[in-house]
């Protein structure tokens, strides 16, 4: 009786400390997610006039006001500000110098768990690749890539229309994009394929056909060979290879004004 209550009490203490452990890291989770949320609300308030309007014509894209030169100045891989209207996904891209340099690293240099959204180290940083990526986490209150999991195991076909369009805003481009592929992978699948020829991507389509998750519209044409942008962030248990990426095409650009 006696080891009986010892263990017991052993095992008490044991789930106790889970417990507390397990506070302790959503205690400083939150933490982190509070203070990079404010980072990334700051700069969209500051360098961001976010009075969305179409162009009159109705074939425009959406007139965000972007202050790149402030942008680059806080830090200099700065390489765009993706926008995802659909997602109410909006934050500024930069270019990885070194392997998950950007991972834990927000946009102002600050150590975040929250990190930053970034180009991998081979994409093209003018988003002129035959396959380029932006990697981000997906983080639990829904911001930087978290606002994937919207799609994420989802087998319906709203990505269609406006929804499936998002925005990417260079310098001296404005590149529409539309979605018409995700799906789950594993970290090093043929997801985040190198593309340099036309054999290799068309390899690539087939590779995402085989695996896509909706539906691949009937008016998109992939013999022009147009730039794919695939996003990419975690996926499953933490620390784990699951990813979810999202691919998308280029279907038009624009000089900026």
């Amino acid at each position: 009786m006696i080891k009986d209550k010892k263990i017991k009490i052993i095992l008490i203490i044991i789930c106790v400390f889970i417990v507390a452990f397990q506070g302790v890291n959503l205690f400083f989770d939150l933490k982190y997610y509070g203070e990079a949320r404010q980072k990334y609300d700051f700069i969209r308030e500051i360098y961001v006039d976010d009075a969305i309007n179409e162009d009159d014509s109705g074939e425009g894209y959406p007139r965000l006001d972007i202050d790149m030169d402030k942008l680059r100045a806080m830090n200099e891989d700065f390489t765009g500000w993706i926008y995802f209207p659909y997602l109410a996904l909006s934050y500024p891209v930069v270019k990885e110098k070194e392997i998950d340099e950007y991972m834990y690293k927000t946009f102002d240099g600050s150590r975040n768990k929250a990190g930053c959204l970034y180009e991998d180290i081979l994409s093209d940083s003018n988003f002129c690749g035959r396959h380029d990526i932006i990697f981000g986490h997906n983080m639990k209150d829904g911001s930087m890539f978290g606002a994937l999991n919207t799609l994420n195991g989802s087998k319906g076909n709203f990505m269609t229309g406006d929804n499936a369009r998002f925005y990417v805003y260079t310098d001296d481009k404005v590149y529409q994009y539309r979605v018409f592929a995700y799906y789950v992978t594993s970290s090093g699948s043929g997801a985040y394929s190198v593309v340099g020829s036309d054999k290799e991507y068309d390899n690539f389509i087939s590779f995402i056909k085989m695996n896509n998750a909706m539906t691949i519209p009937s008016d998109i044409d992939f013999s022009k060979r147009d730039s794919i942008l695939t996003l990419s962030t975690c996926s499953g248990k933490s620390g784990g290879d699951g990813r979810f990426v999202v691919h998308s095409v280029k279907t038009d650009t624009w000089d900026m004004d």
